[in-house]
Formats: C-alpha cells, structure tokens, sequence
C-alpha cells in the first residue's frame, strides 16, 4: 500500500489532487448554485494558491499545518465512504461489520490525508484552467477537464469524476494524466485485502496512518 506515493510524480499529483479539490470544496460553499462544477472550481482559484502561497515556507516544514489544510479543503469536496467503498468493490464493502466500514473509511482518509499534505510544499506557481462540465441526463454526475499550466512545461491534464446524490457535488475520481486515482488505490488495495482478509487488512492500513 505504501508504494502509492513513493514517486515524486505521485508526489506532484498530489499536490494536483489537493489544490483542484481545494478549488472545489471553497467554491462548492461560495454560493448556493451548484449548477455547473467548472464555474466554481475555477471561482476561488486565485484566493487559495494565495493562501499556498502565504504559507509556503511553513509548510515546508510544519507537517501539522499542511495536514490541517488539507484536512479542511479535502475532505468536504469527496464522498468518502463512496470513494473508500469504490477501492475495494462492493462485495468486500458487504462483507465488512459496520465497524469495520467505519475504521476503514477513517483510515484511508487519514492515509489519504497524510500522503497529501507532502505536496503542498511543491507548489511553485503552477496554475490552473477548468473546462466546461460534461453532464450526464439525469444531471446527477459530471466530469470535468482541468489543466495545470506550469511554466515552460507541458501542461498536465486532470479529469474529475464528480457526483451529486444529495444536493452537493462531491468528487469520488480524478484522472491525472492518464492515471486513475481510484484504480491506483484499488490495485494496491484488494491483493492486500484478499491476501490478509478484512480485519488484518484494516490493521495493516491503520498503522501506516
């Protein structure tokens, strides 16, 4: 499980993944329509890289603000139990207590947490660009094309996968250049659930948090 964020590409993806959901989960507050995802990803675009930016030096050092921040940017624009549930598949969700569910939706999001703050300390001035949301007919789900602009680079692409069941979008996918969040998680995560079983899997992921 811990080869996840062992490369500084995955390093920069997280730090992708942690400023463009920043970008939403301020802009999902900053107003009552939730209409269209992009509009809102984009909004607050300049006033949380200033905060990046305010801090970058602390950052660099105080493990304790980074996870704060990210704490409190991520964790309210995913749906957490449904993205934990997606990485291990519906039969093993099934299978688990309610209090394994529970432990386990806890701990990938601390592991989640803790893997994230890391790359706040990478931000140098890298922008972003959010394209029009691809709706679906029902208007419940939606993706969305972003790009990270950094200077004399390509810049990388970011597709999200975002629903909305309960009137507020939440994101439970991101694509970062052709690599699926998700799916990363799930090839590390079910050969060590199948290997170990439910409860020895928990164990395992909680003492890496």
């Amino acid at each position: 499980m811990d080869n996840i964020m062992k490369t500084s590409f995955i390093k920069l993806i997280a730090l992708i993944t942690l400023l463009s959901f920043s970008f939403y989960s301020n802009a999902q507050t900053a107003s009552a329509d939730n209409i269209n995802p992009s509009i809102y990803l984009s909004g607050v675009a300049n006033q949380l890289l200033a905060e990046v930016k305010k801090n970058q030096k602390e950052l660099i050092s105080n493990t304790k603000l980074a996870e704060t921040l990210v704490r409190n940017n991520l964790l309210p624009a995913i749906d957490s139990e449904g993205f934990a549930k997606r990485t291990i598949g519906s039969k093993n969700w099934k299978s688990a207590t309610p209090e394994q569910q529970k432990r386990f939706v806890k701990a990938f999001i601390d592991l989640v947490i803790n893997s994230y703050a890391k790359g706040l300390s990478l931000y140098k001035g890298q922008t972003f660009k959010f394209s029009e949301p691809r709706m679906s007919k029902s208007g419940n789900s939606a993706q969305v094309r972003s790009s990270m602009e950094q200077s004399g680079s390509t810049p990388i692409v970011i597709d999200y996968k975002l629903s909305n069941k309960t009137g507020s979008w939440k994101i439970y996918d991101l694509t970062v250049e052709g690599i699926s969040m998700l799916k990363s998680y799930k090839s590390q995560f079910r050969p060590s659930l199948a290997k170990l079983g439910m409860e020895k899997f928990i164990l395992d992921l909680e003492s890496k948090t």
